[in-house]
């Protein structure tokens, strides 16, 4: 496969992030917080987060489940309690929930909380559900 036009739009995506990551960088510092939490940070009452460790929150908003496997098409993930968008797809998923997300290359799960997807919304585009 062809990896770099994939390379290059999350390099893109990076970019567009980079206002919210300052921002969540900031109020992390504020209160003492990471950028990057483990799932489990954020909902350490919830058993599900504990059975996937790679799964983080990235800020307050953003809930990333990273693919491990070559090759997988579909991923299991693990969508905390709230309202969430899936940002490729639009989707929304109220949590606690279990997600099997299919998962081409050019797809890492992401998920919004629902109350920030209208301010975030842009940085991920319009895609076609996928």
């Amino acid at each position: 496969a062809d990896v770099l036009p994939v390379f290059r739009e999350f390099a893109r995506l990076r970019e567009r992030l980079v206002p919210y990551l300052v921002e969540q960088a900031a109020a992390g510092i504020a209160v003492g917080l990471p950028l990057m939490r483990p799932l489990w940070f954020g909902y350490p009452r919830d058993a599900a987060a504990w059975d996937h460790p790679y799964e983080y929150l990235l800020g307050d908003d953003l809930l990333v489940c990273p693919v491990t496997e070559p090759a997988a098409e579909i991923w299991k993930c693990h969508v905390p309690d709230g309202d969430w968008v899936d940002v490729w797809s639009g989707a929304e998923v109220t949590g606690p929930s279990a997600v099997d997300r299919p998962v081409p290359l050019t797809i890492v799960p992401v998920w919004c909380r629902a109350q920030a997807w209208p301010r975030l919304r842009h940085t991920f585009g319009a895609r076609p559900a996928r």
